[in-house]
């Protein structure tokens, strides 16, 4: 479905716009600061995800069986979901660049924490404290990309921060776990608090945010948050996350046995989606500036059609292999769409609602993951279906519906409307 013409931000009341109750951007260099913006979310998406490829080499150095360190995993997801919030309400007072460097500070501190970590127990407190970070600091990025950037190109903004997410599934994950296993998981760890005090030094140097005239106090930005709009944009991200989740946690399983690609064919069918999400980050942008309600619903759509199609496309390897890289495209593509609707649906709490929005991709993550492993029925349907199970072929249709679902709210009118 083609976008429709650009409109300003006048006729865009329920716009990211309404969050610029600034004065204009100060002259500097935004592209580097938006550069240095994205290099924090790329810091804050390996120091999660890096631990998944870490997981052997951590079970033997600590001589732990593989699911206990494997719940840490869980664990930093669950402190993401629970305390982005908290934490964001807490710092709301403080101006946006020194909150990103405190920020910076204990992310910093936590990695290095894990590097020095004698045990899992003391490797988890250090993870609980980097996790305390991870949606603050993403929101943080996101909103002083935001208030700085033309009215115009406020979804590009958002889709260039948001790309260093990406980057950190394909560049800064793989290369933290092969640091990890060529020289042991602590280099990993510290290689991550180093490139962070880098990034907190370039925050300093060059990163000036606009900062509001008039601060809110956090109970007005707890207010702005509660319409029912809100709740909608928030309960589409996480049955979305979570359609897309119940098919992605088990892609590389269901890429070798139905579809029979080996494991170095895998890896590279990864980085493919990992290369269109990054496609999809620049496309979502766009459409977010021009006609954001009309391109999330529609990208909803085209989301739940591939991830359905995948049950039949997988049964080839010219077929799979296309639709992984289409995947990775569409479902990146609602990301910055997800964030500018979020943004115009609390305009006066736009570092809070960002936050809640990391945390409801958190919850739609370990929601459709969940609901996957369930499917497969405690590991028999792997590869087959049998026993009871689903096969991982049947993941695909069923995510497709709850991204159908997702669909169905999105295209339900919002609670709220603001006045123009």
């Amino acid at each position: 479905m083609a976008p429709s013409t650009p409109t300003g931000a006048v006729r865009r009341p329920t716009s990211v716009a309404q969050i610029a109750q600034t004065p204009p951007p100060s002259p500097g260099s935004p592209a580097v600061a938006l550069a240095v913006l994205t290099a924090c979310v790329f810091l804050v998406g390996t120091g999660e995800w890096v631990m998944v490829g870490l997981l052997p080499e951590l079970a033997a150095d600590l001589k732990q069986p593989i699911p206990a360190v494997g719940g840490l995993v869980t664990g930093y997801a669950l402190v993401v979901t629970v305390a982005g919030p908290v934490v964001t309400v807490a710092m709301l007072r403080l101006p946006r660049r020194r909150a990103l460097m405190a920020l910076l500070v204990v992310f910093a501190a936590g990695n290095a924490g894990a590097a020095l970590a004698g045990g899992v127990g003391a490797l988890a407190v250090a993870r609980m404290v980097t996790a305390l970070t991870h949606s603050t600091a993403f929101a943080t990025a996101l909103v002083i990309a935001v208030s700085a950037a033309p009215a115009a190109h406020r979804g590009r903004a958002i889709s260039v921060v948001a790309a260093g997410w990406n980057l950190a599934t394909v560049l800064g994950t793989p290369l933290g776990t092969w640091v990890g296993g060529r020289y042991g998981w602590r280099t990993t760890f510290w290689g991550i608090a180093a490139l962070s005090v880098l990034v907190l030094v370039a925050v300093a140097v060059l990163v000036r945010p606009v900062e509001p005239s008039q601060r809110p106090a956090p109970r007005a930005e707890v207010r702005a948050l509660l319409g029912r709009g809100t709740a909608r944009v928030l309960a589409v991200t996480v049955l979305a996350q979570a359609g897309l989740f119940t098919l992605y946690t088990y892609i590389s399983p269901l890429l070798g046995d139905v579809s029979g690609f080996d494991a170095d064919a895998v890896t590279l069918l990864l980085a493919a989606f990992g290369a269109g999400a990054l496609l999809g980050n620049v496309l979502g942008g766009r459409l977010a500036d021009r006609d954001p309600e009309r391109a999330l619903r529609a990208t909803l759509l085209v989301l739940a059609a591939v991830l359905a199609s995948f049950a039949l496309s997988s049964h080839a390897r010219w077929t799979a292999a296309l639709t992984v890289l289409v995947l990775g495209l569409v479902s990146a593509a609602l990301i910055p769409l997800l964030q500018e609707r979020a943004l115009a649906a609390a305009p006066g709490a736009p570092t809070l609602i960002t936050a809640v929005t990391a945390s409801a991709f958190n919850l739609g993550t370990a929601g459709g993951s969940a609901l996957g492993g369930q499917a497969l029925g405690s590991g028999s349907g792997l590869g087959g279906g049998g026993g009871g199970g689903m096969g991982l072929d049947d993941l695909a249709w069923l995510g497709g519906l709850v991204v159908a679902a997702a669909a169905v709210l999105a295209f339900k009118r919002p609670g709220t409307r603001s006045n123009p």
